[in-house]
């Protein structure tokens, strides 16, 4: 079994055409995710963790977000979405986001809100992508703990062949 290479690519914004587009492959080949990070220059780059960072909390100072098109069953409806942000702000970062003025959108369901494994949400598949990466990297925004450029970084996993 030989696995894709990812796709990388950087982008600006939400409703950038080569990020909407992967999203969409990925999501109709029904299989794979994309990852995406903040670019952050040399000089703000956060220390690397030392060897007894596993025994505190998140190393995660730059989030990182995940997006996960729902699953398609024969017969079945379409599993929600799924996406993640691994961050380092600490924990019940949903409700520190909704007091921030950025909450989690009215029909996502958070299923895990921990301070080392991230947020969790599933989102209904047939949310609009544009609106869901919007959201994603505003909350990444709001909760990184360095300088970011604005830039944006992506690497497509389109899973197995």
């Amino acid at each position: 079994m030989t696995r894709n290479r990812p796709v990388d690519f950087g982008f600006v914004a939400h409703d950038d055409a080569e990020l909407l587009a992967q999203m969409a492959m990925v999501r109709a080949g029904g299989t794979g995710w994309i990852n995406i990070a903040p670019v952050i220059d040399e000089e703000h780059q956060p220390p690397e963790p030392g060897p007894f960072a596993f025994l505190g909390g998140s190393t995660h100072q730059v989030p990182v977000i995940t997006w996960m098109p729902g699953k398609r069953h024969a017969g079945r409806p379409v599993k929600p979405t799924t996406v993640g942000l691994q961050h380092a702000s600490g924990p019940r970062v949903a409700w520190r986001l909704r007091d921030l003025g950025q909450p989690v959108p009215a029909g996502w369901r958070v299923t895990q809100d921990h301070p080392r494994r991230g947020l969790v949400a599933e989102v209904p598949a047939d949310a609009d992508n544009r609106e869901v990466i919007g959201w994603l990297l505003r909350a990444a925004t709001t909760v990184c703990q360095v300088e970011m450029t604005g830039r944006w970084t992506a690497a497509v996993h389109p899973g197995l062949p």
